[in-house]
């Protein structure tokens, strides 16, 4: 099997690459899956790059997204934006691949980063009726993990830090616990 990674150098794409490299390289014999090759896509890799791994990849796990942008209009353009281009590749190429999804539990809420996601997720179901892609979506919550930044992916990373650099932690509501780890 050949997987295409995008957003692999976000946390969550580097402890995911690692894993399916282990896997691949025979590290890691936990799991009995022939893994071919990992394709790794991110935002400095190019347009070229992404059009060769989607006529090869018999999966995708589309982990790129935009959280921190400059204006609200790139919440659009990195994250329903890119969904569009990775689709339009696949589907020049012919590529019937599944597509697992990053989304957010924010889906619902009134900002941008909700509304952009949602517009992603909504793209990809409708992709898949018209072409055939099974779309596997996943909304994750306050994910942790190797890789992961302080005051940046999550609350837990920045507690951690602080709690480590003796600085102060900080609750803006105790009725949310933060419940979803990751584990590599």
């Amino acid at each position: 099997m050949k997987i295409l990674i995008t957003g692999a150098n976000g946390f969550v794409g580097k402890n995911l690459a690692e894993t399916l490299k282990a896997i691949r390289d025979r590290k890691d014999k936990t799991r009995n899956i022939l893994i071919e090759d990992v394709f790794l896509f991110d935002i400095d890799s190019s347009q070229k790059e992404l059009e060769e791994y989607t006529k090869q990849c018999d999966f995708v796990v589309n982990l790129a997204g935009i959280n921190r942008p400059q204006s609200p209009e790139e919440f659009y353009e990195g994250n329903k934006g890119f969904v569009e281009t990775l689709c339009s590749y696949l589907v020049k190429n012919r590529n019937k691949c599944p597509i697992i999804a990053s989304s957010s539990i924010q889906v619902g809420k009134d900002n941008d980063y909700a509304k952009s996601k949602k517009e992603e997720e909504d793209y990809l179901y409708d992709f898949s009726r018209k072409h055939g892609n099974p779309i596997f979506i996943y909304r994750f919550a306050n994910l942790f993990g190797k890789w992961c930044r302080p005051n940046y992916n999550s609350v837990i990373a920045t507690w951690c830090y602080n709690i480590a650099n003796g600085l102060e932690i900080q609750i803006n509501n105790p009725d949310v616990i933060p419940t979803i780890m990751l584990y590599r």
